[in-house]
């Protein structure tokens, strides 16, 4: 794919953070494919997967990839202002404003939340979409170390105490190096504003995506694809939010929890094909619409 088919945009939240996109494609298609990166990584974390789909499908649908606020390219918060899953989710929802035609959300690993944060502060607009796809998400909160769940909550309480200042960035910065390097061995992870990193972190441990919401979308085109090694969204939980959704399901073989960058081609083909079913689905309903005549209250036809 050519680098023409770049394009980079700056898209500023409802409170003036500038968040860093990347456009692939048409300025306006049809359809526009919208993707949630995962905890702690950043937009760059898609480029396989959307090259491959843009090639794919020889440039006919736009593509929106997404730094979400204190991650990649993106601006940080404010000083003071603590991160949470439903303000990343009112990101996302400026981010969609931006999209044209029928939209599908792609959403990897902890992304899955925020798409359930969304469909819960914004219930009509996620109603609306046209598809979604999750990959290695489940409707259960991510499997993290115990310093991994603890730490950042008590990062966040001595955040209040003005003197503390020295000992909370000193522990962000431990945090972040245990995260990089877990084991001594280095992990690959997007870059992250320090405190935003412990804020999404204690956002995530204990966030699911409860039923009650996932209801709610079941007449959504849907799909879910897990990788057959992955240690932490294994198939058995992965499945459980297929069944919440009513969503298509697959297992990759040999795949682990980086499925879009390891095996981009199989996340290429359930997101083509989720994209196909979303488009006849709506074009049927808009026919079934055209052909079915008013009536006014009486039950007579206008």
């Amino acid at each position: 794919m050519t680098t023409s088919a770049f394009h980079a945009v700056s898209i500023v939240a409802d409170d003036g953070v500038r968040l860093a996109a990347t456009r692939v494609g048409r300025r306006a298609a049809a359809a526009t494919l919208v993707y949630v990166h995962p905890l702690l990584r950043e937009r760059r974390f898609w480029a396989p997967v959307t090259t491959g789909v843009h090639e794919h499908l020889c440039g006919a649908v736009t593509q929106l990839t997404y730094d979400q606020r204190g991650h990649g390219d993106s601006q940080a918060p404010p000083s003071g202002e603590v991160t949470t899953v439903t303000r990343l989710a009112e990101d996302l929802d400026t981010v969609l404003a931006h999209a044209s035609g029928s939209v599908v959300l792609v959403a990897h690993s902890t992304g899955a939340h925020l798409v359930h944060a969304y469909a819960t502060t914004h219930r009509e607009k996620a109603r609306a979409l046209a598809g979604l796809v999750f990959l290695n998400a489940s409707v259960d909160p991510p499997v993290l170390a115990r310093y991994l769940r603890r730490w950042p909550q008590r990062l966040i309480r001595l955040r209040r105490y003005r003197g503390l200042g020295a000992v909370t960035a000193a522990g962000e910065a431990v945090l972040g190096y245990r995260l990089v390097h877990p084991d001594g061995h280095r992990r690959a992870l997007g870059s992250a504003e320090r405190r935003v990193r412990v804020d999404v972190l204690a956002a995530h441990a204990g966030f699911g995506f409860f039923t009650g919401v996932a209801t709610g979308l079941r007449h959504i085109p849907s799909a879910v694809l897990v990788g057959e090694q992955d240690p932490l969204v294994p198939p058995q939980r992965a499945v459980r939010l297929a069944d919440a959704l009513w969503a298509d399901y697959d297992i990759v073989p040999g795949a682990g929890h980086d499925l879009p960058r390891t095996h981009p081609a199989h996340a290429t083909d359930t997101i083509t094909t989720t994209l196909d079913l979303a488009l006849r689905t709506h074009l049927e309903q808009t026919t079934t619409s055209a052909h079915t005549p008013d009536t006014d209250p009486s039950g007579a036809v206008r």
